[in-house]
């Protein structure tokens, strides 16, 4: 009687006499670098490791590696903030990791106080127009709190001053590295 034979024992038979070249081989240790980066980048600001623990995980590789990894964490660190999101724990890892960075740090933390000041001034102006259009229809008193989030008039508020604190933000992003 014929032996069956599963699907990894087939394919193992067919791709017994393959190798990887070397330019495929260096593109997967790439990709597993980057990928040990982007893990150690949200393990951090998930606030499952700290700083220290980032620093102990950098350790276990060879010098060349570990540079090399270093800067891919600074990257995805840097690509991880932005505007609408609580930054410190980010900004606290980039003045830690890279110390040449303090003075852009600071420039983007002030950036940052702008932007959420800017937010919450528009906020209120547009709470204040909708409660004004509401009270013209007749609706009034303590208990209206209207939706500013998602209503015309935020959207087109964000829509006015957002744009230039993302493009000031990215300016500053590229300058760090």
């Amino acid at each position: 009687m014929a032996e069956i034979k599963s699907a990894v024992e087939l394919a193992m038979e067919r791709t017994k006499g393959l190798r990887l070249s070397h330019e495929e081989m260096e593109k997967m240790k790439e990709e597993e670098v980057q990928a040990k980066a982007v893990s150690l980048v949200n393990r951090y600001l998930e606030v499952d490791f700290h700083l220290r623990e980032v620093e102990k995980e950098l350790a276990k590789f060879d010098p060349q590696q570990r540079k090399h990894l270093e800067q891919l964490f600074l990257q995805n660190l840097i690509e991880a903030i932005h505007l609408d999101r609580d930054n410190a724990l980010i900004l606290q890892g980039l003045e830690t990791f890279l110390p040449t960075a303090a003075w852009p740090v600071k420039k983007i933390n002030g950036l940052l106080q702008k932007y959420q000041e800017k937010k919450k001034n528009e906020l209120w102006k547009a709470e204040t127009d909708l409660l004004a259009r509401l009270e013209r229809l007749g609706i009034s008193g303590s208990a209206v709190h209207p939706k500013v989030e998602g209503s015309p008039e935020w959207e087109q508020a964000m829509a006015g001053f957002k744009p230039g604190f993302e493009e000031e933000l990215k300016r500053l992003k590229r300058g760090i590295l």
